[in-house]
């Protein structure tokens, strides 16, 4: 538990409609997922990413993240899973973000809009809503959890068989690995009009 597994250069903390936790936590699961994607049959990519925001329990300090940080970061059993969505159903659940004031989101952008979620953008482009998109989320969430019913109307799943902190712990150990410090930024990708 005590294991340093990688420097950061500020403290990163939680906050709406974005913060460099709730981002750096987003964009690496659906870094990370990418990989676990490409490995699986059939494969395909995720093109969004959504960390449950109440599932975010603690910050990360400046200076050593150590594994027991990522434990009260991550105190749950969660799976990494994918969902595939349409376009239409992405723009509810992005109205749901919206409502609730901003979300850990990777892979988008959009404003809020008298509570809904407007100019939207996967991958930069806008959204389609009669396309497929694919979510990298946590089973919890994926369940349904957190009033996210619309993800139990999915049109497809795959689990993805890791544990999301193990994933976490994988991710800071390769920045670690390379020698490069821990950072995030806001970058406007929810913000609001």
């Amino acid at each position: 538990m005590n294991r340093v597994i990688a420097i950061a250069e500020e403290e990163m903390v939680k906050g709406k409609p974005e913060s460099n936790l709730t981002n750096f936590l987003a964009d690496l699961l659906l870094e990370e997922g990418k990989e676990i994607a490409a490995g699986l049959q059939p494969n395909f990519h995720p093109d969004i990413s959504f960390f449950n925001y109440g599932g975010i329990r603690t910050f990360l300090p400046e200076g050593k993240i150590t594994v027991g940080k990522i434990y009260e970061l991550m105190p749950f059993e969660n799976e990494l899973v994918f969902i595939q969505l349409s376009g239409a159903q992405v723009r509810e659940f992005f109205n749901w973000v919206a409502e609730k004031g901003g979300d850990s989101l990777g892979g988008v952008r959009f404003k809020i809009a008298a509570n809904k979620a407007a100019e939207i953008e996967i991958g930069n482009l806008p959204l389609n809503d009669n396309a497929d998109y694919w979510l990298v989320t946590n089973d919890y969430i994926a369940g349904g959890g957190d009033g996210l019913e619309i993800f139990t109307r999915r049109k497809n799943f795959v689990a993805g068989r890791v544990k999301i902190r193990d994933v976490i712990v994988t991710h800071l150990e390769k920045i670690h690995q390379k020698e490069q410090l821990v950072s995030a930024k806001t970058d406007g990708r929810i913000s609001y009009e």
